[in-house]
Parts: structure tokens; C-alpha cells; sequence
């Protein structure tokens, strides 16, 4: 699973400065085996030597890579980790890459479309839904998403007033 994405080289120490893709970016511990996707396609297993934030941002560093040069080798590579070295969430939690691809339903039982991307917004995420001939742009919110059941694949969502116009 993409955690990361790697922007540019940051000190002289090797460090590389990322945009995390998922939250959990942020709590992955000190040697977790990592694979690093560069564009061209071609992957490198590596292993977290470090990892902080630094506003929205995630400072990496990575065994074996110890100047600005060998660092400079990774802008706009993908960090990549197994799903099982993600922590574990707290019920009613849960990592994008379960929710995308999920059916989104109404409580009515009406079908809305197909979960294709979570986007991070201030207040709140906001879980974009691909209908036959519409997007739909649904708050993720207690009030609105009453259930999420990964066995099903199906998400369920109690619209308000305008929100499906």
C-alpha cells in the first residue's frame, strides 16, 4: 500500500521530505521494511531508518542512503509497505484503501455509485462517489455515513437535503 510520496532530498543526511497518502504514514515505527516505487516503475525494498513530521509533511530517512545526492535519486517515488505493518485502527476507523472501491448505498437501499477517491479537506474527509453520469462528493460524518461494512464492500449513508441533487 502507497503511504508516501516522496517530493524532494531535504539536509545533507540522506533525509527525503514526502507527502504522506494515508495517515498511517505517520505512525509507522523505525525499521519497517518499506518499498520504494520509483517512476519508471522499477521497486527497491529498503528499510525506515527514520521517520517525524514536519507540518503536513513526513521527513524519511532510509538505511543505506546517507548524502543529498543518493537521496536526491528518489523525488517523486512512492513509499510502499505491506498492509500487514500498518497498525492496527480503533473501531469505526479505518485505512483509504479499504474504503476506496466500496459501493455507496442509501439507507433507502438506493445505489449511489462506487467510492474512487478520499479527499482531505479541513474539517472533514470527503469520499468521492462515481454515480453512472454524476459525481458525488459525500462528508464523511457520523451523520451522514451510518454504516461501513467491509465484508460487504457496501457503505451506507443517511443523504441530507441536497446532497444527492
Amino acid at each position: 500500500m502507497a503511504v508516501a510520496r516522496i517530493i524532494k532530498e531535504r539536509g545533507i543526511k540522506g533525509e527525503v521530505k514526502a507527502f504522506p497518502l494515508s495517515k498511517a504514514a505517520q505512525s509507522l515505527p523505525p525499521l519497517t521494511e518499506a518499498y520504494i516505487v520509483m517512476p519508471a516503475g522499477t521497486v527497491q525494498k529498503i528499510t525506515i531508518h527514520s521517520i517525524r513530521t514536519d507540518r503536513e509533511f513526513l521527513i524519511v530517512s532510509f538505511q543505506g542512503i546517507s548524502d543529498r545526492q543518493e537521496a536526491s535519486k528518489l523525488r517523486n517515488a512512492m513509499i510502499e509497505v505491506d498492509v500487514s505493518m500498518l497498525p492496527d485502527l480503533q473501531k469505526n476507523e479505518y485505512y483509504y484503501h479499504q474504503i476506496i472501491g466500496l459501493s455507496a448505498v442509501t439507507t433507502e437501499g438506493k445505489t449511489i455509485g462506487r467510492v474512487t477517491e478520499i479527499m482531505e479537506m479541513p474539517g472533514n474527509e470527503l469520499y468521492v462517489v462515481q454515480g453512472t453520469d454524476k459525481e458525488y462528493l459525500i462528508p464523511a460524518v457520523k451523520a451522514i455515513i451510518a454504516d461501513i461494512n467491509l465484508d460487504t464492500g457496501v457503505m451506507t449513508i443517511t443523504p441530507i437535503d441536497g446532497l444527492l441533487d
